[in-house]
């Protein structure tokens, strides 16, 4: 019996996966057409809201109230900066390091004892 509730528990997290990763997408898409357009994308902020009910349902019959805070919002910060990211919203520049400077013939000596 326990090992029916275990595969049953593992599919809704799944499940609420699907939905916390929508969420996440629906919310970059939202404030991407925004920043574009200058008009609120409702559809979507509609979507990201049914999105998050269906995952908060799934994760809390599945694990508790503190599976919704603990699981939804990683996943749903996770998918956002990944979709954000993915659409152009901001990017991210890694410099590279600077050349090391040949060192003077006198630094590079040993000292005298």
């Amino acid at each position: 019996m326990r090992m029916m509730n275990l595969g049953l528990e593992i599919v809704l997290l799944a499940f609420a996966l699907v939905g916390y990763v929508g969420t996440g997408a629906s919310l970059a898409v939202a404030r991407y057409r925004s920043l574009d357009d200058g008009h609120t994308d409702i559809g979507m902020l509609g979507v990201a809201l049914m999105l998050v009910i269906f995952g908060s349902i799934c994760t809390s019959v599945a694990v508790g109230g503190y599976g919704v805070l603990a699981v939804g919002s990683v996943a749903i910060w996770a998918s956002y900066v990944t979709m954000a990211r993915q659409i152009g919203l901001f990017s991210l520049d890694v410099a590279t390091p600077p050349e090391p400077s040949p060192a003077a013939p006198s630094e590079s000596r040993t000292p005298d004892f």
